[in-house]
């Protein structure tokens, strides 16, 4: 036999071979009410044994209708945020530093991020998760960096509640 072979019949995917099936068909042992009496062996003693300790299940759940499910309309629980917003500015200098972004953020403060100094790959990481923190808490996200005549590349997020303008974040970034 082929390596490939012994590899199709492993995953099941060689011809199937029924031949050895046949040989216990003729075999009395394996007819039902052969041997001892129907109902005796062992099996069927502990299968009747469980049946019987078994709860019964109601045969129906009853609901009430729907109109009666909720008495009062709730609202969406929102995160409360601090009624004054800081700015906190941070330059990570790899993706592990991701932490002095999202803690900040999750806090209610507003994170201006200086990512000038990461590569490439590592400033998309960051923006990605950045972004991440920014649908998940229901903040904004600015590229501040955008239209400002720097080589600086930094990006700014704003929890959802906040009372910040983009003047703000840019002198927090010293764009201004």
């Amino acid at each position: 036999m082929s390596f490939f072979d012994s590899a199709k019949d492993f995953f099941g995917l060689g011809p199937v071979d029924n031949g050895e099936d046949d040989a216990y068909y003729d075999d009395p042992q394996y007819h039902p009410g052969a041997g001892a009496a129907a109902g005796s062996t062992a099996y069927d003693r502990t299968e009747r044994l469980e049946r019987a300790e078994r709860p019964e299940r109601p045969s129906r759940v009853e609901r009430a209708p729907i109109g009666e499910r909720h008495d009062s309309v709730r609202e969406p629980v929102r995160p409360s945020y601090r009624s004054t917003t800081h700015i906190v500015t941070a330059a990570p200098r790899n993706y592990n530093d991701a932490k002095e972004i999202g803690e900040p953020f999750r806090d209610g403060d507003a994170v201006v991020m200086d990512l000038t100094d990461l590569d490439a790959a590592d400033a998309k990481r960051i923006v990605d998760f950045a972004a991440g923190l920014c649908f998940a808490l229901r903040g904004n996200m600015h590229n501040l960096s955008r239209g400002a005549e720097t080589r600086k590349r930094v990006f700014a997020i704003v929890p959802e509640n906040a009372k910040l303008d983009k003047d703000d974040l840019m002198r927090a970034a010293g764009l201004r």
